[in-house]
């Protein structure tokens, strides 16, 4: 009997820990960090350009496969017309957040659970990528709107960083 209940409470401690493997396989987070598409000018309300319309389209096909359930964007007209595709086939609302306060927001990304998509500035994307994976990147040149950081990480907050570019490629 009491080797029957022995068997028991091993067979009972390992589905526990498969079952608790699992749970941390599914709070991997995954940011996606991008720049706003191409802009008409350079005031706050800018609109975005054709060009950078069909940008913000292709952000949004690179998320449609991704089970996205949190989108952020600076309060500019330009970030949030970039984030409004992936939104929109997401069916999620934007949140707003201070690109002035960047540590504070790397530190709030980090509690999440999930896929997000994060759209910045030349000056912010970047440096919120610093924050969350200590790279020690620069803003970007003006010109450059193709970059997309993806910043995963795992249940014991280990970050890694993958590049990926959207078309047409800028400098």
């Amino acid at each position: 009997m009491k080797l029957k209940f022995a068997f028991c409470l091993q067979v009972l401690s390992l589905i526990a820990l498969s079952t608790s493997q699992q749970s941390l396989a599914q709070e991997q987070l995954t940011l996606f960090l991008v720049r706003h598409a191409e802009k008409v000018d350079q005031s706050q309300e800018s609109a975005l350009t054709e060009l950078g319309e069909l940008r913000a389209r292709a952000i949004a096909e690179i998320l449609e496969s991704e089970p996205v359930n949190h989108i952020y964007s600076t309060p500019f007209n330009r970030t949030m017309l970039t984030a409004k595709p992936a939104a929109d086939f997401h069916q999620l609302t934007v949140t707003e957040y201070d690109g002035n306060t960047l540590q504070e927001f790397a530190e709030q990304l980090r509690q999440l659970e999930g896929v997000a998509l994060i759209v910045g500035h030349s000056n912010t994307t970047p440096i919120l990528v610093n924050h969350l994976v200590g790279t020690d990147f620069l803003s970007l040149d003006e010109s450059i709107y193709d970059r997309v950081y993806v910043v995963t990480s795992d249940s014991e907050g280990i970050a890694r960083l993958e590049m990926r570019f959207t078309v047409p490629r800028t400098r």
